[in-house]
């Protein structure tokens, strides 16, 4: 696929197009890693961990803290 490139301020920037930024699930907020390699650039889009991942482990976190000390804050809040 060809593309040219299009002024952005004094950068220069392409359009991804809308069935290849479906194909690898990106959006405005997807962060990309540009290397220059001898033959051109490699681009790889930067994927984040889960926000579910880490919203479980909060919440087992809690969990725990919750079993662990309950009594005590109950105590505490009086």
């Amino acid at each position: 696929m060809k593309k040219n490139l299009t002024a952005i301020g004094g950068s220069l920037g392409f359009i991804i197009d809308k069935p290849i930024a479906d194909l690898y699930n990106l959006d405005r907020n997807t962060q990309i890693e540009v290397t220059p390699k001898e033959d051109g650039l490699n681009i790889r889009f930067l994927k984040e961990k889960s926000p579910r991942a880490e919203d479980d482990e909060v919440t087992k976190a809690a969990k725990d803290i919750n079993k662990r000390y309950g009594k005590m804050m109950k105590n505490l809040a009086k």
